[in-house]
């Protein structure tokens, strides 16, 4: 017993006092769980959110990691934005509502270690995303049907739609688009909190998975969109605030650039009463 806690012991200190310093650069791939928060659409009795996948990010990443903590940027290609079911007046399915946004993304991330092994890093992960704008619109594709429109909210004056006494009929539609990337802002700032897993496979190569839920700090629409959903009588929308919130998940392959000098060991000495290995079958001289 004593000599296999003795091995046991080593082994600990051995992948502590090898754990080195990584700096790294690679490709990532993934895909995310968008939340379009909207305070507008959740009052109008047209739209119900649905589940929705976007594939993204993808991108490249560069990592650096010391001991305790580390670095890594990942610029990359996002989707975002919910999809929202539209609902007639009896509550039957009859078509969709897409949130679509694309953003360059640029996330600077810190990451704090939860180990220091050689081959293996867990860490949390604490990101800024910088994301500039490509794409934004909201796009309808629904079959004829007759739904409730808010008292507010404007009825196309489009050949198909006629106001009755409880409701609206609407024409079959695909891919109208309801609101033009113009009504959108161009940049916006996010927070991501996560985890991030770095395996070294070798000295030359690393496998990494991620995962972080992202908030977006501003409404992704104008001001002056918002503001007129908000002073209007006859609008597109209910009035409210409007957040994106996603939950990616994202694996990548890296290519190790450098490994500098091996980090020392934490623990330079055995605890007490613990026999090092190669003592135990020691001979006595004489």
């Amino acid at each position: 017993m004593k000599r296999t806690m003795s091995f046991v012991v080593c082994g600990l200190l051995t992948a502590t006092g090898v754990a080195q310093k990584v700096e790294s650069f690679g490709v990532f791939g993934g895909f995310n769980f968008p939340f379009t928060i909207d305070q507008g659409l959740q009052k109008d009795p047209r739209f119900y959110g649905r589940f929705t996948i976007r594939e993204s990010p993808f991108g490249i990443n560069y990592g650096y990691d010391n001991v305790g903590f580390g670095f890594v940027l990942t610029p990359s290609m996002i989707k975002v934005g919910q999809q929202f079911t539209i609902r007639n007046t009896v509550g039957g399915e009859i078509g969709k509502r897409d949130v679509q946004m694309s953003y360059v993304s640029l996330p600077v991330a810190l990451k704090i270690h939860l180990n220091d092994l050689a081959f293996f890093r867990l860490s949390l992960v604490a990101a800024v995303n910088f994301d500039y704008l490509l794409k934004g619109q909201e796009v309808f594709t629904h079959f004829a049907g007759k739904v409730k429109y808010p008292a507010s909210v404007r009825v196309p004056a489009e050949p198909g739609y006629e106001q009755v006494y409880d409701g609206v009929f609407i024409p079959e539609v695909s891919n109208l688009v309801y609101v033009s990337k113009e009504n959108f802002r161009p940049f916006q700032l996010s927070a991501g909190l996560g985890l991030r897993s770095d395996f070294d496979l070798n000295d030359h190569w690393s496998i990494n998975f991620d995962g972080r839920a992202n908030f977006g700090v501003f409404d992704p629409r104008k001001p002056s969109y918002t503001d007129q959903l908000r002073n209007g009588v006859d609008v597109p929308d209910l009035p409210g605030q409007r957040r994106e919130v996603y939950l990616s998940v994202a694996i990548g392959f890296a290519h190790i650039i450098i490994i500098k000098e091996k980090f020392k060991s934490r623990s330079s000495s055995l605890p007490r009463g613990v026999i090092a290995p190669q003592r135990l079958n020691k001979k006595p001289k004489g």
